[in-house]
């Protein structure tokens, strides 16, 4: 199982749109999820939870998105072993990522939806950790 097969299609808009145009998009694609790219670069991922939060403060639905991100986005190459991204994820206590394939975006990948693969994945790293101890020396 690799990245890839589980990275979902997002809207975008760019960082200087305003939150009100995000969340459109957000609601017109009934997406949670929507990438802030500058061009084919991804400055961040705005969520609903980050639009939520922005309306408990009192933010002006005017208000460029790049103001409203958390940080800068991670990034998981979409031939990666999802097993490594989950991990990777869990360690960062990240719920979304950018997927990207030869440092173009794909897609994102949640959290969520690879939460339901836990047995597969601990059986994917286990595997992996027995083929790497028989691997010879470099």
């Amino acid at each position: 199982m690799k990245v890839l097969d589980y990275a979902r299609k997002a809207p975008a808009v760019s960082p200087s749109s305003p939150l009100a145009e995000a969340a459109n998009r957000m609601l017109v694609d009934a997406s949670d999820i929507c990438l802030v790219a500058d061009g084919d670069y991804v400055v961040g991922l705005l969520t609903t939870r980050d639009l939520v939060e922005a309306a408990a403060r009192g933010v002006s639905p005017k208000l460029a998105v790049v103001e409203a991100l958390r940080g800068p986005p991670l990034l998981l190459e979409g031939y990666e072993p999802l097993w490594k991204a989950a991990e990777v994820m869990l360690a960062l206590g990240v719920d979304a990522a950018v997927v990207t394939v030869g440092g173009r975006c794909v897609g994102v990948l949640r959290a969520e939806d690879i939460a339901g693969l836990e047995g597969q994945l601990s059986e994917a790293s286990a595997f992996a950790e027995v083929v790497e101890s028989y691997a010879p020396p470099a």
